[in-house]
């Protein structure tokens, strides 16, 4: 099964929009994103036929991510070039880190939070193992 990129959803005839407009299990696909993304989907007519668009929810970033300090306090970031810069951190070791080619940096760990809410199980559709590693 090909990966589920959430980026293609609104791109006309991609295989994410054909998951939620032309696919008899539409419905539920639409819902897993929902779940997964937040946001919404909006029905518009173009050319006569109807069509789903996926509005993004515009409060939260899609990609967030939650760094362990040495303390074991959890940080919840939306900029992780910028986090790592602010604490001193190298943002390629912490990539590392998060990828799983480092245990730690500096004793900070990285991990991604997927989709939006508190809901750090929620995955890519498709993906069953972790994020690529870093070459």
């Amino acid at each position: 099964m090909r990966k589920f990129d959430i980026r293609n959803i609104n791109r006309l005839n991609s295989y994410e929009w054909s998951r939620c407009n032309n696919e008899s299990r539409a419905v539920q696909w639409r819902a897993m994103v929902e779940k997964y993304y937040g946001g919404r989907f909006i029905e518009t007519i173009v050319n006569k036929s109807k069509q789903w668009i996926w509005k993004k929810p515009e409060d939260e970033p899609m990609n967030r991510w939650i760094f362990t300090d040495p303390e074991g306090i959890e940080h919840m970031v939306s900029n992780f070039k910028g986090f790592c810069k602010e604490n001193n951190l190298d943002d390629g070791r912490m990539y590392d880190t998060y990828t799983g080619k480092r245990n730690h940096h500096k004793k900070w760990k990285a991990r991604k939070l997927y989709g939006t809410g508190n809901n750090p199980q929620a995955k890519d559709f498709g993906r069953s193992e972790g994020p690529p590693a870093r070459s």
